[in-house]
């Protein structure tokens, strides 16, 4: 299975910008509170695999859980979808986040996530189903990505819910970067996915992951993990068990992320009390920059970065 691996001179400080990300996540704190997202919440299993989860951390009061057969991590109790919508359409949070900060970093995401995004999605569109393709975007609209893909796709937008209609022409891709790990309903999510393409249609997806090296080192202190925006991070064999249900079949799972080992050394030298694997901790110190490189790109190797990206080949109509 191909696996992406990328080197370049993206650093933490150009796409998290500590100014910016410490008054977002002052923004979300508030919230949370100010819109009860705790109150009412649901008890749930895996969303990937229906496992039985064991708490794991607790971050901004959410419960983060690690179910025990696939190893995902997910937020559980849920909290309710009308809370969550009206957090993400009132909340200062998203509006400070949509006005700040996102264009304060605009120029980097284009040129380490959005453009190399865009070349993948099409490359490997174009290798697996040939030319002349329609293919749509799920979740907030990115002009600059529909921008680059329109050079060789039909790219149409619609809407974050992700729900399948059958009165919709179905197409050959489904284009889903950063939208299902936010979904109140992940199973529905998917299906409609799925129902959105064409038998043999790809779906590509950006997310974060479970198992990744930021997460399972910093847990609560992940600066990019976000509740109640990550709502389920999940591990390669989640994805497995997900896409399997709904019949897709995983082509090509990689993570390519380069940040994983900048933001770990940030916290240590930040909070003292940070205790990692006598080896890691000494890996990761390491005055010589290029063990932290190298580092990295083993994680990129062994697809354990926190950065997910995946394509799915959704089957056959029985």
């Amino acid at each position: 299975m191909k696996r992406v691996v990328t080197s370049g001179d993206l650093t933490q400080r150009a796409m998290r910008p500590a100014g910016l990300v410490e008054t977002y996540l002052a923004h979300v704190q508030e919230d949370i509170v100010r819109f009860d997202l705790l109150q009412g919440a649901r008890t749930r299993g895996c969303p990937a695999c229906g496992g039985t989860g064991a708490p794991e951390f607790e971050r901004f009061g959410f419960p983060y859980h690690r179910c025990a057969a696939c190893r995902s991590v997910f937020v559980s109790p849920m909290p309710e979808e009308h809370r969550l919508a009206r957090y993400h359409a009132e909340g200062a949070a998203e509006r400070f986040r949509l006005e700040q900060l996102l264009p304060a970093t605009a120029d980097v995401r284009v040129r380490h996530a959005v453009e190399p995004r865009a070349r993948w999605v099409m490359a490997a569109a174009v290798a697996h189903l040939g030319p002349g393709l329609t293919m749509a975007q799920f979740g907030v609209e990115s002009p600059r990505l529909l921008e680059f893909l329109h050079a060789s796709v039909s790219v149409v937008q619609w809407p974050d819910t992700l729900t399948g209609d059958p009165a919709r022409p179905r197409i050959h891709g489904a284009i889903a970067f950063d939208v299902l790990e936010r979904s109140t309903d992940f199973s529905r999510a998917l299906h409609g996915c799925r129902l959105a393409l064409h038998p043999r249609g790809l779906l590509f997806v950006t997310t974060m992951s479970g198992e990744g090296f930021e997460v399972r080192m910093l847990g609560r202190r992940t600066a990019a993990l976000v509740p109640p925006v990550h709502l389920q991070l999940l591990s390669r064999a989640g994805w497995v068990a997900a896409l399997t249900r709904e019949g897709f079949t995983l082509v090509e799972y990689s993570t390519p992320g380069e940040l994983d080992v900048q933001a770990v050394a940030d916290v240590c030298r930040q909070e003292s009390d940070l205790v990692l694997p006598p080896i890691i901790d000494e890996l990761v110190r390491h005055k010589d920059p290029q063990v932290g490189r190298a580092l990295q790109e083993l994680l990129q190797q062994a697809c354990l970065s926190s950065h997910v990206q995946l394509i799915a080949e959704a089957g056959i109509d029985s």
